[in-house]
């Protein structure tokens, strides 16, 4: 199921000040790269946990709807549901909000189906689900925890510029790491 970002974050969860600071950098010099590695900390730890920290705008695709009737939006915190279409052999249809609910609680959030969608055309990505996720527009929304995480992150990099680290949990540093399982969805 694709993910597609269509209003990114306004804002980072860490400012370049705070970043900055936690640094001890005084100078304007690294502005730029100390600016790239928050939003590449930030874009890391969200994808390890499945997160969305700044209010942004998604939209998920898929092939078909589940048996069960109950699709999993895979990011969380899941603010609300905007819309769920479906393409049909006539064009892109909105599918009334009376035919389906949003868990907005759970995690993973999901959406399921309450009455029957209007049949899909025999193509990909025929059904549309738009989506905001995150803690909040600001960052004084996202949890302390996971700004620290960012800092810690952002420090490892500035310091260890070579990345010689594989992906997964494993370019965070032991810190930044600890913090991020905590976030992890637990799936049984």
């Amino acid at each position: 199921m694709p993910l597609v970002l269509d209003t990114p974050p306004a804002t980072t969860p860490v400012t370049l000040a705070q970043a900055k600071a936690h640094l001890k950098v005084d100078d304007a010099a690294e502005d730029a790269l100390i600016a790239d590695l928050i939003a590449a900390a930030t874009r890391r730890i969200e994808a390890v946990c499945a997160l969305a920290f700044i209010t942004q705008g998604w939209r998920l695709l898929s092939d078909c709807w589940p048996r069960k009737g109950v699709v999993r939006i895979p990011l969380y915190p899941l603010q609300a549901v905007q819309s769920v279409k479906v393409l049909t052999e006539t064009g892109l249809q909105t599918v009334d909000p009376a035919a389906w609910e949003a868990d907005t609680i759970g995690r993973p959030a999901r959406l399921r189906a309450l009455a029957a969608f209007p049949a899909p055309a025999d193509r990909m990505n025929v059904y549309e689900i738009a989506f905001t996720a995150g803690f909040g527009d600001a960052p004084a929304d996202v949890p302390a925890d996971l700004k620290q995480a960012v800092l810690l992150t952002v420090a490892h990099w500035f310091e260890h510029r070579e990345g010689r680290d594989a992906p997964g949990l494993k370019g965070l540093p032991a810190e930044a790491r600890a913090i991020v399982r905590d976030w992890r969805e637990v799936r049984v």
